[in-house]
């Protein structure tokens, strides 16, 4: 009895008392986090998507649904967090790594570079952006199974004794093409195609050489080469190529100051 009149235990069961009651009425949660605004923003927002996808604006009972709508999800997002839903599900995780990934790179993705910048990159890189040679060619289709006299037929058209048009299978692509570079050629008869020009010698027929539509015969009677091209002319290429650097360095170093602060360790790993 004398301990229950001590001031100290008095105190402590107050205390107590109030812990239990701010416990029990919730009232001990942080009421920033149960507020919920929407503000000027968020109703522009919501007003400019229903008017792109039903090209009108909402109707005030339309509008007060959205915003209904919005505050749900917001509360249920809320809740969702609270109850660590977003943990160990493989969407959402990669969904954060996207945005965070883009929020790191988007200062240096909005850099608009200078031509300085970008020439110092075409000289770098003189090779991916060199313009194409330009080719004079004829070309003749033996189809899929061009045979085994190939060489006799070279020999004879090579001598002039053998017209193309006596050989030649009919198929929808130019028998003759005129200073016509490489992208063309690629898109007319194919990758294998444009890489074996290359390699054929001027003025003489040669081959076969596959195409996307079978063997060919191919005389090649100029050729133009390629040249080191203007930065005008190829800038958004160039622009492109760089931008796309600039975000993989950005990457890189956003992931190296992050995981500097943690301490890794992989099964089977060293």
């Amino acid at each position: 009895m004398k301990l229950l009149k001590e001031p100290l235990v008095h105190f402590l069961g107050g205390a107590l008392l109030v812990f239990g009651f701010f416990w029990a009425t919730g009232t001990n949660r942080d009421p920033a986090d149960y507020e919920i605004t929407i503000g000027e923003t968020d109703v522009e927002r919501l007003k400019a998507g229903w008017a792109q996808n039903f090209r009108r604006a909402p109707t005030q009972d339309e509008l007060d649904s959205l915003i209904d709508q919005e505050v749900k999800e917001e509360i249920y997002y809320r809740e969702a967090l609270r109850l660590g839903l977003d943990r160990n599900d493989p969407l959402i995780r990669r969904r954060l790594f996207t945005k965070m990934r883009f929020l790191d790179n988007q200062e240096g993705s909005e850099e608009n570079p200078s031509d300085t910048i970008l020439q110092k990159w075409l000289d770098d890189h003189p090779g991916k952006y060199a313009l194409s040679s330009l080719y004079d060619l004829e070309q003749i289709y033996l189809g899929q199974s061009p045979g085994d006299s190939i060489s006799e037929t070279l020999d004879d058209l090579n001598q002039g004794t053998m017209e193309p048009d006596a050989i030649g299978q009919p198929i929808s692509l130019p028998a003759q093409l005129r200073q016509t570079g490489a992208f063309e050629i690629t898109r007319q008869f194919g990758e294998k195609f444009a890489a074996e020009l290359s390699n054929i010698e001027i003025g003489q027929w040669q081959g076969p050489i596959q195409s996307g539509f079978g063997q060919h015969l191919v005389k090649i009677t100029s050729k133009t080469p390629g040249k080191p091209p203007a930065l005008d002319d190829v800038r958004q290429a160039v622009t492109n190529d760089w931008r796309a650097a600039q975000t993989a360095s950005l990457e890189e170093a956003a992931f190296d100051k992050y995981s500097s602060q943690y301490e890794i360790k992989v099964t089977g790993r060293e």
